[in-house]
């Protein structure tokens, strides 16, 4: 039996959770984005399901994204600043 908790993943408890719509063949599919927030370019995307219309994926979307946090109130945050943009 494999384990369930390996070592390189330890970095989802501290990882800020997005989520992603996005319509594919007239569904709307919701995935959730984690994002290391020691490391910013580290990240793991995973689809969780698709439905119907855009508000059911939303409302399962949003649920999701609380379920999954490890904090729920959302203090988890990537730095915006640690991407390098260039606007030109």
């Amino acid at each position: 039996m494999a384990k369930r908790n390996k070592p390189e993943d330890a970095w989802l408890l501290d990882a800020e959770v997005q989520y992603k719509i996005e319509e594919v063949k007239s569904r709307w599919e919701v995935s959730l984005v984690f994002i290391d927030t020691k490391d910013p370019n580290h990240v793991l995307i995973r689809k969780i399901g698709d439905y119907r219309s855009e508000r059911l994926a939303e409302i399962y979307a949003k649920n999701m994204q609380k379920n999954a946090a490890k904090d729920i109130r959302g203090t988890q945050k990537v730095n915006k600043d640690d991407y390098h943009f260039n606007n030109n």
